[in-house]
């Protein structure tokens, strides 16, 4: 500091010296040590920083104080400068003083307003920055008291008031916190410190005093305290409904406002709704409050909370009596309410509702507010979602609790080491095993009967590869003494961040199915070698039969002609007779064994030209198409998975059944058809024959059901009966459509490849 000097002193002490600093202060120095307390800087810093004791200080800033007091108190002098700081008023005589000069030069270059009053209550001067924080010309303001300063402010120029009249009565300094108006209108938080000045007669004779503006400190106060309790109400709360309350009064209560409400969509009503609320004590707003919960607003993009939730931005009104578009603005105006604004509560970029707050008087836009109204609503929107989210987990552990007790399946966990930590108490009452052996053991440590070394290894390296399982069965030993089938499915478990956590999932009991299983399978078996013991004697009996009937017919036919001349008509009838049932017993013979072979002896299924294998049934058929003057016409037919043997002789059977049982007077007309439909072919076989009543389209395809004598329309009967087998072996169904007289269309499916 100017003026400042080092001096070494010596402290005499019995064999040895030490060497001190002493600090010299000049008047200068001096007074700009003062000027830091009169910022606003407490005391004890100030004595910390410099070094010196508290007294001491005390006593410079009385001399200081004493001095600027002289500027006052002295008889003036003409002068033609007048001073920036004490304006209006005459130098003092000793005005040389450094220490006054150096004062008056620091009080007008300080950041802070700095202001001097005379007993009277009266401003006799101010510096520079009093000038631009109240945005008023210090020149005009001489002479003028606080009242005046404060006209818009009546409890703000009292509150001054008092602590001058304190200090007339109680010489001193006061510090104090006060808000006050400023020059933009807007209110701040000031610490406010003055000091009184005596006269030469050693009376008071005014103050002095100095505004450090504490906005932003208080503001930093204030949001920490508002947040540190809304985290706290949040903690401690089970429900959004509990919490607001809390934490509407925190931030009314904190910063001023009249009342608080929380707004949230209605997904059921198409519109938002207040859902809590806090308040003054005024009936007047508990009222307005009540009718803002009475109704279901529409959302829009006007108004307060309308806004708020078209925009997700905040929105703030200066008066809302005088908003059009504010529909409870009389209903405001009644509870004495004026400036309004309100933010969006978010969750990222979603907005899950707002928040709207109302306050008494008009106040203007205030950045700072709306920025901390901001991140309280994303403390409430994090809430919200915690709180949503710990309700769905609730009601998804009750829905899995409720499953799982009415399933009859169990739950189970396995750890990191597949080592059993957990089974529900559904397995003990399915099964009736004890699951304490089992638990803390990995599942390969007891035997299962029907599990070898080689199904458990793969087991195992399926559970290292962290795979999924699924109807993994064994086999286990009941309390009774017989097995108990067991069929698991799991899946692995991975934490937050990815690492392994071991496997979950559900066990059942599948003994039962197990045993209708072997019931089955012995059944099935039977069942085969039945088939395989019928298959032999149709052959057998075919094979066996068909040789007499060739003796009879041969036999029968020789003796016709070789005794013909010797036999009446009616044995040469009777022998006709024998003939033909020996040729029908034959065919009949024949149809029953290709009846038998279509599901035993077909080839494998393959992909077929469908066309290729009409071709195939058409040539078969040319004797009968040439001798009928029957015409055949087609659609282009597809590909399809199908025994082109059997698959020609359905088409064959059912052109052939078009041909048999046409009309007398008119040519048969047949037409093959195919048609998409989805997963499979549907094909036709439409004729213009002699049709068949709709009481008869199941009896048809069972075999040797015939509507017609065997003189009207031979055959067997066991040829639509054989195209039914062969349409059920390739995965399809047959059906027909018909009206008597007027023609039939049989249509039959194949799926697609």
């Amino acid at each position: 500091m100017p003026g400042e000097k080092a001096q070494l002193e010596a402290l005499a002490s019995k064999g040895r010296r030490k060497l001190v600093p002493v600090r010299q202060w000049d008047p200068a120095s001096k007074a700009k040590v003062v000027l830091e307390g009169l910022q606003g800087k407490p005391e004890t810093a100030i004595c910390k920083r410099h070094d010196i004791r508290p007294a001491e200080y005390r006593r410079w800033r009385k001399q200081f104080l004493a001095e600027i007091a002289r500027s006052f108190a002295s008889p003036r002098r003409p002068s033609a400068k007048r001073s920036p700081v004490l304006s209006g008023i005459a130098r003092a005589a000793d005005e040389s003083s450094e220490a006054l000069r150096v004062a008056q030069e620091l009080i007008e270059v300080l950041p802070v307003p700095v202001f001097f009053k005379g007993r009277d209550g009266k401003h006799l001067g101010a510096n520079r920055a009093w000038e631009a924080y109240f945005g008023v010309e210090r020149e005009s303001f001489i002479g003028k008291t606080v009242q005046e300063l404060f006209p818009h402010a009546p409890e703000v120029a009292a509150k001054h008031q008092a602590v001058d009249e304190d200090l007339w009565r109680n010489p001193g300094t006061r510090s104090y916190e006060l808000q006050v108006p400023v020059h933009d209108g807007r209110f701040h938080h000031t610490l406010n410190y003055k000091a009184t000045f005596t006269g030469p007669d050693g009376e008071v004779a005014g103050l002095i005093g100095t505004i450090v503006d504490i906005t932003e400190r208080k503001r930093a106060e204030q949001r920490q305290a508002i947040e540190h309790r809304v985290t706290r109400l949040l903690s401690e709360s089970e429900t959004v409904a509990a919490a607001m309350p809390g934490v509407l009064a925190a931030f009314c209560e904190s910063l001023g406002w009249a009342c608080g409400t929380r707004w949230s969509m209605d997904a059921k009503a198409g519109g938002f709704r207040c859902e809590e609320a806090w308040s003054i004590d005024d009936p007047e707003i508990a009222a307005f409050l009540a009718a803002s919960h009475e109704r279901t607003y529409q959302p829009g993009q006007a108004g307060l909370v309308r806004r708020v939730l078209g925009t997700g931005q905040p929105v703030w009104i200066v008066d809302v009596t005088a908003e059009e578009s504010f529909l409870r603005g009389k209903q405001a105006a009644k509870a004495g309410l004026r400036s309004a604004f309100a933010l969006p509560i978010r969750l990222g970029d979603q907005v899950l509702g707002a928040l709207e707050f109302f306050h008494r008087e008009e106040r203007l836009p205030d950045e700072w507010l709306l920025k901390t109204g901001v991140e309280i609503g994303s403390q409430v929107g994090h809430f919200m979602a915690r709180k949503q989210a710990e309700r769905e987990l609730r009601e998804s552990e009750a829905r899995f609790r409720s499953l799982t007790a009415l399933s009859s399946d169990w739950y189970w966990e396995q750890d990191e080491q597949f080592r059993l930590t957990f089974m529900s108490s559904r397995f003990v009452e399915r099964t009736g095993i004890d699951p304490a052996p089992y638990l803390g053991r990995k599942r390969w440590d007891r035997p299962a009967p029907n599990l070898t070394e080689a199904d458990w290894e793969r087991h195992r390296a399926q559970l290292e590869r962290r795979e999924p399982f699924f109807d993994f069965e064994m086999e286990r030993a009941s309390p009774h003494g017989d097995s108990i089938w067991l069929s698991l499915s799991g899946e692995p478990v991975f934490d937050e961040e990815r690492r392994f956590r071991g496997y979950r999932g559900v066990g059942t009991d599948i003994t039962e199915r197990k045993r209708a299983q072997g019931v089955l399978r012995a059944a099935y078996d039977e069942l085969a070698r039945s088939n395989a013991e019928l298959q032999q004697f149709a052959y057998v009996a075919s094979h066996d039969l068909q040789e007499p009937l060739r003796m009879i017919g041969s036999y029968t036919q020789l003796l016709e002609r070789r005794y013909a001349d010797k036999l009446d008509r009616d044995a040469r009838e009777f022998m006709g007779f024998i003939v033909d049932g020996a040729t029908r017993m034959k065919q009949l013979i024949e149809d029953l064994l290709a009846y038998s072979r279509v599901g035993t002896r077909g080839k494998e299924l393959r992909p077929v030209q469908a066309q290729a294998v009409l071709d195939k049934a058409l040539a078969n058929l040319r004797a009968s198409l040439e001798q009928s003057a029957a015409t055949v016409t087609h659609d282009p037919l597809p590909e399809v998975s199908a025994d082109d043997t059997q698959l020609a002789q359905l088409l064959q059977n059912l052109i052939a059944n078009a041909i048999k049982f046409r009309k007398k007077d008119e040519a048969p007309r047949i037409h093959v058809g195919a048609e998409d439909a989805g997963d499979e072919w549907r094909f036709s076989v439409a004729d213009n024959g002699i049709g068949i009543e709709p009481q008869y389209f199941d009896r048809i395809f069972m075999v040797f059901q015939r509507l017609h004598t065997q003189d009207e329309y031979p055959g067997t009967g066991i040829g639509l009966a054989i195209c039914r087998k062969v349409a059920e072996r390739h995965r399809g169904r047959i059906w027909v459509e018909s009206a008597y007289g007027k023609g039939s269309t049989f249509r039959f499916t194949l799926p697609k490849i």
